[in-house]
Formats: structure tokens, C-alpha cells, sequence
């Protein structure tokens, strides 16, 4: 229902757009001793968890720097409500883990707006017992000991972007990596605490925007660190890749070891993925370009070889503005996977290139079956080197041909039969809750690649049916 009411009522935060490199932010959570008698839990399920959060030294917390001009913040209070923030595509849109927020109120000497810092709570479906400064503070008042210290620098993970807008002159920075909490929090945030608050909107007013700095910006100040520069750098590199959590913690070795995990788990579908291209990319060249071409031009070799050569022209063309697309667009936007994905078909093309150009020297690869006879096509013979190196003139034929076969009557009623299948399994799998509405879009590559398998079934289907004899009558 959060997503659905997302969606008709207000937009979504996309943390891949509106990215501005300007601005900065530092933080800087220090150990506080917090009491037990000026905590207040909800007792009706509708509010949150609140606490004195009161800063007793004279140094800022947070660090909010604006295209040179930098604002400093104190903290005063915590909160914690179920997920306000659950708009956030591809963070709260997808994760049913995400079960609360912690919210930090800050005000500055400087005006009566306050700022607001906001974490994202994450729990898994595992029993988790181990405790941290979250946990403990949404049990104080289940303790003996009626103060308790925490120190909140120790569990903020390294942030992957801060989406930051303004609500009533307040500002709201709602950080997009989450922290983990144990089972016996997420159980008290479902069971008591709401998810909704009057200090702020969840999604900016009317013509009101919002901004995202992205994680080269996000840092934390070192302990022995003054920091009065008004354009912070941000955290060095060794900074990044340690200083959210102890370095000897449980949630640093289970860090490390999911890093190790998802490293292993792509090398090993790029080592898969090369295997299949392998055995799938000559096989898949050889029945529909050499054999495609020598039943078009059975008799003429010199035909045989434009029509070749121009496909070799459009796939080539076809990959650039494929791999063109993806590294721009990722570069652009920030999105390393889509730039990752466009290296990868760089790298894949340029083997398959490699692969294809070996293979063409087997007089088995360039031989075809038609009717009963073979047909080679000799790439050392005269004709084939007398051939142009950019046969422009059978370019448009050769697209025609493509054409006419992945839209003749048979294709178009496998895709139609696809799509409406698609949307109709898309559909019911919404209804029953499986999956959110903003999931849609991750299907449209599955979409794709069906239409080019089938498309390509069509075409291997043709190429069979030209190639068996035709007995005589």
C-alpha cells in the first residue's frame, strides 16, 4: 500500500538524478550520554520514539556546505518511526527490510530552521540478537542502568548518496544506505511505533525540488580533525573504505565478507557469460550470416561476401551505439552498474569480433548446405579480396532483408502473443503484493531479450526451410 500511495499521491526520489557535486556534507556524532527518564515511547502504534539528544560540548555535529557557504548544526533530539521515507526508488521502493528511520533534529545558532538527518533502519529475516547503539537506545527503558552512552559516528555506514529538499524553511537530508538493527528493534518499531510525523513532509511542496549529493561528498570528521574549511574535500580514500564501522566489528567482517561474495559471484557470470558467447556467438553467426548469405546469393560469390561484409557493418555500428549509450548514460547520471554493463559488452564484442575473424578461416564455417549441395565461400579467394571495405550500396538491402523476417506475419504474432502473456503475468503478480508497481521497469530487458531470442528463432526457423531439397515433382 506504501508504494501504491507513493505513486497516485506524490512522486518518487530518484537518487540517480538532480546529482549536484557542489555541495558537501560532514558529520560528526560524538559519544553522548543519554537518560532513561527523558525517553517517551508510543504507547497508540501512531508516533515515535523520542529522546534528549542534547550536544554538551561546544563543537558542531553537522557540517552542510552550499556552493562555498557552510552552515553548522548542533543535535538536540533523536526520533524513530516506521519508514517515512518509503518513496526513495530502488532504496525503500523494493526492500521490505527497511522497517524504520532514525531521525537526528538539529538546530544552528544562526536561525530558527532546523535541519533534520534521516537513516534508514534495515533488519533481515534472520534472528539478529547482537546489539548496537540503536538497539540498546530503543531499550533503555527495559534497563537497570538509568543512563546509557552511545555514539552514533561507530554505526553510520559509508552513504551511497543524501537526498536533501526543504520543508517549511527546515531542511531534510535523508541518507539512502541503510543501518542494521536487530530483530528485537524491528519487532518494537512494527508493533508500537507510525509512520508518520508532523516535523516535515516526506516529498517536497508544490514547485519545490530536491537535490542529491552523492557519496564522494558524504564524510565524517576525524576525532583529533577542527574543521573550519567552508569547501570540505570530503573523506580520503582509505577514509571511505573504513571509517563506518569498527574496524574489528561483526558487521565489518560480514561487510567484507558480502564484498568478497558479490565479487566472486560476478566474476564468475563473466567467466560463465564468456563461455556461453564461446559456443553461441559463432554458432549464431554462421546460421544466419554465412548461411543466410549463401542461400540469397547461392551462385554469386562475390554477392555472397558484400552481404556479408555489410552485416559485419551494421552489427559493428549496431554495438558502438549500444555500448556508446550505456557508458554514457551511466557516466552522466552516476550509475556505475550501467557503466559496468557497458564495458562489459565492449569487452564482449572485441572477443567475439576476435572469435569470428578465426573462425572464418575453417572451410567448414564458411561452408553451407542448400538443397543438397554445398557452398563455400573462399575468404582468400580473388573475389572475396576484390570486395569493397564499405559496401554502402547493399547496406540498406541487407537491412530490408533483417527487417522483413523479424516483421513478417509469424514474428509479430509471437511478439503480441509475448507481450500480452508479460503483462498479464505483470500484472497479477502486483495485485497479489509480489512485486511493486516501480518494479515494471526491471522487466523491459527480460522483454527484450525474449523478442531477440524469438526474433532469432524466426530467422534460424527461415534459414532451415531454405536450406532442405525440394524434391521434384
Amino acid at each position: 500500500m506504501n508504494n501504491l500511495y507513493s505513486i497516485l499521491i506524490m512522486s518518487n526520489f530518484d537518487p540517480s538524478k538532480n546529482k549536484e557535486f557542489d555541495h558537501h556534507i560532514v558529520i560528526d556524532y560524538q559519544r553522548v550520554t543519554i537518560n532513561k527518564n527523558e525517553a517517551t515511547i508510543p504507547t497508540d502504534g501512531r508516533g515515535g520514539f523520542l529522546i534528549l539528544y542534547p550536544n554538551t560540548s561546544s563543537e558542531n555535529n553537522f557540517f552542510y556546505t552550499d556552493k562555498g557557504t557552510q552552515y553548522n548544526y548542533m543535535h538536540t533530539k533523536i526520533h524513530v518511526f516506521k519508514s517515512i521515507h518509503y518513496n526513495i526508488t530502488g532504496v525503500t521502493t523494493n526492500n521490505d527490510n527497511i522497517v524504520g528511520e532514525l531521525i537526528i533534529e538539529h538546530t544552528t545558532s544562526s536561525s530558527q530552521n532546523k535541519l533534520y538527518t534521516c537513516y534508514l533502519l534495515e533488519t533481515k529475516s534472520l534472528l539478529i540478537t547482537d546489539e548496537n547503539e540503536i538497539d540498546r537506545m530503543l531499550s533503555i527503558q527495559d534497563r537497570q542502568e538509568p543512563t546509557i552512552e552511545v555514539e552514533l559516528n561507530s554505526i553510520i555506514p559509508k552513504q551511497e548518496s543524501c537526498i536533501v529538499y526543504n520543508d517549511n524553511g527546515n531542511k531534510i537530508c535523508v541518507f539512502t544506505t541503510p543501518i542494521q538493527i536487530n530483530t528485537a528493534s524491528k519487532d518494537r518499531i512494527k508493533e508500537k511505533f507510525g509512520n508518520v510525523t508532523n516535523m516535515f513532509e516526506n516529498y517536497p511542496g508544490q514547485g519545490e525540488s530536491y537535490i542529491v549529493i552523492p557519496s564522494n561528498n558524504i564524510s565524517k570528521r576525524d576525532s583529533e580533525e577542527i574543521y573550519i574549511d567552508c569547501s570540505p574535500t570530503g573523506a580520503s580514500e582509505e577514509e571511505q573504505n573504513t571509517y563506518s564501522i569498527p574496524i574489528n566489528s561483526k558487521m565489518a567482517s560480514e561487510s567484507q565478507e558480502s564484498d568478497m561474495m558479490k565479487t566472486t559471484v560476478n566474476y564468475g557470470i563473466f567467466i560463465l557469460a564468456m563461455l556461453v558467447s564461446y559456443v553461441t556467438v559463432p554458432l549464431l553467426y554462421k546460421n544466419l550470416i554465412i548461411d543466410g548469405s549463401a542461400i540469397a546469393f547461392s551462385t554469386d560469390e562475390g554477392k555472397r561476401f558484400t552481404r556479408i561484409r555489410a552485416a559485419d557493418i551494421l552489427i559493428s555500428l549496431g554495438m558502438f551505439l549500444l555500448i556508446s549509450s550505456l557508458v554514457g548514460t551511466g557516466g552522466g547520471t552516476g550509475d556505475y552498474q550501467l557503466m559496468s554493463v557497458g564495458i562489459f559488452t565492449f569487452v564482449f564484442s572485441i572477443l567475439s569480433y576476435g572469435l569470428i575473424q578465426l573462425k572464418k578461416t575453417d572451410p567448414a564455417f564458411m561452408t553451407t548446405k542448400i538443397e543438397g549441395q554445398d557452398v563455400t565461400s573462399d575468404p582468400k579467394s580473388s573475389i572475396a579480396e576484390k570486395i569493397e571495405a564499405l559496401p554502402f550500396d547493399d547496406l540498406w538491402p541487407t537491412i530490408s532483408v533483417a527487417i522483413g523476417i523479424f516483421l513478417s506475419s509469424d514474428s509479430l504474432s509471437a511478439y503480441f502473443a509475448v507481450l500480452l502473456m508479460g503483462m498479464i503475468t505483470l500484472s497479477i503478480l502486483y495485485l497479489f503484493g509480489s512485486i511493486p508497481l516501480v518494479a515494471y521497469g526491471n522487466f523491459t530487458g527480460i522483454f527484450a531479450g525474449i523478442f531477440v531470442v524469438i526474433s532469432i528463432i524466426i530467422a534460424l526457423k527461415k534459414k532451415f526451410n531454405a536450406q532442405v531439397k525440394v524434391a521434384p515433382l
